[in-house]
């Protein structure tokens, strides 16, 4: 059987497109590479703002210490397209209404950043964003001295 010209530039383009189109899947990591799964940080605080992007969100959590001194938490969420189906969205996220959050910690130490796992309101309502039951932490998380 003669393979044409034709039939390879095809198969080439194929292999490059099949190529291209794993790059996003390589590219992606286990929340486990970036964040402690061994530790639970709970968190209360407003939220601030959010970045609603690709291809995680972002909720900056504003958290006061016992001495009423305020820290940012970034945390890391789930995409946009697994939010669609639960209500939650970047509004509701911005009313101003305190949030309790359940996170884990960033793995390499850096301070005030975190994956969220559970987000929870004072009237009962929370959103489990961690892939999964979201453990519950025993002791509330400190702001960073500096």
């Amino acid at each position: 059987m003669r393979t044409t010209v034709r039939t390879k530039k095809r198969l080439a383009l194929a292999a490059v497109v099949a190529l291209a189109s794993a790059l996003p899947l390589v590219a992606h990591h286990a929340v486990s590479a970036e964040f402690d799964s061994g530790k639970v940080v709970t968190l209360k605080g407003v939220v601030s703002k959010v970045d609603w992007v690709n291809p995680h969100i972002f909720i900056y959590l504003d958290v006061k210490d016992e001495n009423g001194k305020v820290t940012t938490w970034r945390l890391q969420s789930v995409p946009p397209m697994f939010m669609k189906g639960s209500g939650l969205t970047k509004e509701k996220l911005l009313d101003g209404t305190e949030a309790t959050v359940t996170a884990y910690p960033a793995k390499d130490g850096t301070d005030a950043f975190g994956f969220v796992l559970k987000l929870a309101y004072p009237d009962g309502h929370f959103y489990n964003l961690g892939g999964g039951p979201a453990p519950a932490a025993p002791v509330p998380a400190q702001a960073p001295a500096k």
